[in-house]
């Protein structure tokens, strides 16, 4: 267990498992929810989703299919951490991170509670991402913060950078990794596909507003397996060995020292 920053820029954390659907999983909520509530995720809510599903044919391109999704969600009291239930699909997102170990350890446990209530079948993905707010200390620069491949060409071209973006896709293995660096002006925000869900953001990233960057680091694998826990685990553990290295690749060793004073 390696030893935690003193000040991580880390701000939103998610991690998520498919599996097979479950189309009767109402029937088996009272029993999740209270094994839920015992893990301490007390903080009970159900939403209703409108998806829509595109499917394309060879000749013609049929119309969306209108899918109808309820989620339900389990959170701690100090709504830093939160499970997700869908019918495919457990999540947990967290605005405390604190490290990987404990994290990972976390998810595990609420998904071995829900297969011991359905009896899960198997799982066809496994991801894990990560949201960085990168602020330089007053007085600093970004430059001094995140390396020149992610920042654009705001420094070629002179001026005021109002807005660059960086995104790389790889495969590692069986792992996809999707790296994105956004830099901008402005106060914290979120991807268009997350959202907070009303968990509590730590105020140091709520109330800076100036030149940041943003790092989006998305890893997944994407292979269908019998159901076991302990192989997710497995998984999990290749992923953040992944993401960790991109983050470092993406930021500079002044960074780290910064976030380690503080």
């Amino acid at each position: 267990m390696g030893t935690p920053l003193k000040s991580p820029p880390v701000y939103f954390t998610v991690v998520q498992a498919r599996f097979n659907t479950l189309l009767k999983l109402g029937d088996y909520l009272a029993s999740i929810q209270e094994g839920m509530r015992k893990a301490g995720f007390p903080d009970f809510t159900s939403r209703k989703m409108v998806t829509l599903q595109l499917a394309a044919q060879e000749v013609q391109v049929t119309p969306p299919n209108v899918v109808n999704l309820e989620q339900f969600l389990f959170g701690n009291a100090h709504k830093t951490h939160m499970f997700v239930l869908n019918p495919d699909a457990l999540t947990l997102q967290s605005t405390r991170y604190g490290q990987f170990e404990d994290f990972s350890a976390q998810f595990l446990e609420g998904l071995a509670l829900v297969d011991k209530v359905v009896q899960l079948d198997f799982t066809d993905r496994v991801g894990l991402r990560y949201l960085d707010h990168v602020a330089p200390r007053p007085n600093d620069r970004l430059d001094l913060y995140v390396v020149p491949e992610v920042r654009g060409l705001g420094a070629r071209l002179g001026g005021k950078t109002v807005h660059a973006f960086s995104e790389t896709f790889s495969h590692l293995g069986d792992i996809q990794l999707r790296s994105r660096v956004l830099i901008q002006d402005g106060g914290l925000a979120f991807p268009p596909d997350l959202a907070a869900d009303g968990m509590q953001i730590d105020d140091r990233f709520l109330e800076y507003s100036g030149h940041h960057a943003t790092l989006d680091t998305d890893g997944f694998i994407e292979r269908r397996m019998p159901f076991s826990a302990s192989a997710v685990g497995e998984q999990l553990n290749a992923i953040h060995g992944v993401i960790s290295a991109a983050f470092k690749a993406a930021v500079t060793e002044y960074a780290f020292k910064v976030w380690d004073e503080v």
